[in-house]
Order: structure tokens, then sequence, then C-alpha cells
């Protein structure tokens, strides 16, 4: 099967113009969806991101249901910690070492040092 000169020629030989129209019109959409991705990102509320006391919340019920074993949630409470410090601080609700829980939370289930 032979292919004609012709069709070989006309493949390669795209206007140089239509080339620099194909690339713009790529940068551009490269462009227009890079500027909706970031005033997406910039237009996040506070409120679009739980904060740490919420976190902790979700993850005591789920190790109170069996979903989290002891040193999971310890661990998740020990890289909490330093975020929910610095809410009660900022707030004035931190008193110094006395900390009351909030009535609306329950309070954490007590966690065995040694599990069996």
């Amino acid at each position: 099967m032979t292919v004609p000169f012709d069709t070989i020629r006309l493949a390669w030989s795209v206007p140089p113009l239509a080339k620099s129209t194909a690339l713009l019109a790529l940068v551009l959409a490269v462009a227009a969806a890079t500027i909706l991705l970031v005033r997406k990102w910039a237009g996040r509320t506070g409120q679009d991101v739980a904060d740490a006391s919420d976190l902790l919340s979700k993850f005591r019920e789920v190790h109170a249901g069996g979903g989290l074993s002891d040193s999971e949630y310890r661990t998740i409470k020990t890289k909490l910690a330093p975020e929910l410090e610095a809410v009660t601080s900022a707030d004035g609700s931190g008193s110094g070492d006395t900390k009351t829980p909030r009535s609306d939370r329950p309070t954490d289930p007590p966690i065995d040092p040694n599990p069996a």
C-alpha cells in the first residue's frame, strides 16, 4: 500500500499561523483553569475547614464506636493538642492549667496505657 506524496506533504505542512493559534488557545485555557482554581481556593472561609475541636469530637465518636484503637486516638489527640491550645488561649477561654470541659461535648474516655 502506497500513500500519495501529496498526502504526506499536507500532513506535515500545517501553517505556522495555525500552530501559533492552537498554542495560544491552549495557553489561555490553562491560564483560565488556573485562575478558576486559585479563586476557588482563595474563596474558602474558615467555616469550610473543620476546627481542631470538631475534629477531636468526631474522632472521639469513632474511637468510642471501636473504629480507632487507643494508640491511634492518642496519636490524633497529640497532634491536635497544639491547635486546641492555640484556640483556647486566643479566645481567652483557656485559663492556665485548669480546663473546664464544654458541656456540649462528651469527655474523653479513659485510655488504658497498657492495652491488651
